[in-house]
């Protein structure tokens, strides 16, 4: 069965792929080398520390995007298991009145066990 895709589907799997990639060890030492390539060339410092600043805001904007995605998952993942628990109270009710009816029936059974051969005919046709 295919998964329905919404509209916005895409957009959150290319924030989902791309906060992957960004908690990564290729990421890091990207930077790693980035940054010790930009000290070493002793290029402005300022400049760099711009540079970073816009990516840490981007990425923060793309993790609390992603952020606000799970939490919407987990929603709907605890209202399902909360209408799962209902049915299953509904369901367990249920089970003990078919148990108290079995029962029931049951001591029936065992009285009629218990009359004399000769009343048997009369209390079935009665009950």
């Amino acid at each position: 069965m295919k998964k329905k895709r919404f509209p916005l589907s895409y957009k959150f799997d290319f924030i989902d792929s791309l906060n992957r990639w960004v908690g990564s060890w290729s990421f890091l030492i990207i930077h790693v080398i980035w940054f010790y390539i930009w000290l070493q060339y002793q290029w402005d410092i300022n400049s760099l520390t711009m540079i970073v600043s816009l990516e840490a805001i981007i990425l923060m904007i793309f993790l609390l995007m992603a952020q606000n995605r799970q939490s919407i998952k987990d929603d709907l993942r605890d209202e399902a298991d909360l209408e799962s628990i209902e049915l299953e109270k509904k369901i367990l009710i249920e089970i003990e009145v078919l148990k108290k009816l079995i029962k029931n029936k049951a001591d029936k059974v065992k009285i009629i066990k218990q009359i004399p051969p000769y009343f048997k005919v009369v209390f079935v046709l009665s009950n």
